[in-house]
């Protein structure tokens, strides 16, 4: 009974190293297949560091420009305006064109360009509800416009 028993548990043994010993050409493939993996893995974290960089100076450029056309549009000077109604219509304009660019999704954009547009209507409106002069009409659009021009220009 001990030799069979003993003989069962060598036979085990030698079967289960037999299954699991592999052919120096097997381990090589194997090792090459880990080799390629780990390869693909270091190659996908690269990319996306790298891509991670170039997001965070995409954003440093964008911030900047933001900045630069802020700060061209503040030395625009509000023109000297006849009376309350215009000087108020001359801030709303100048204030829709610094939420233009300073706008930092499409939905923002379109929404501040659409400000933009409506407060230029009330100033024609204005002027044909007789509320500021002709004068003061075009010198709050020429404001806008060049606003605008200084802010392209810093960009």
């Amino acid at each position: 009974m001990k030799k069979v028993t003993y003989l069962s548990i060598m036979l085990s043994s030698a079967l289960l190293y037999a299954c699991n010993n592999n052919t120096p050409q097997e381990k090589a493939e194997q090792a090459m297949e880990r080799t390629e993996e780990k390869a693909l893995d270091a190659a996908a974290d690269a990319e996306k560091k790298s891509g991670d960089v170039s997001n965070k100076e995409l954003e440093k450029t964008i911030y900047s420009n933001m900045a630069a056309a802020n700060a061209a549009v503040a030395k625009i000077e509000m023109p000297q305006l006849s009376n309350d109604k215009a000087k108020a219509l001359c801030s709303e304009l100048g204030k829709s064109i610094i939420n233009r660019i300073n706008a930092k999704t499409n939905d923002d954009i379109i929404n501040t360009q659409k400000e933009y547009l409506e407060d230029k209507t009330d100033v024609e409106k204005a002027f044909l509800d007789k509320a500021i002069t002709a004068s003061d009409k075009d010198l709050i659009l020429k404001y806008g416009e060049d606003c605008l021009a200084a802010a392209r220009g810093a960009s």
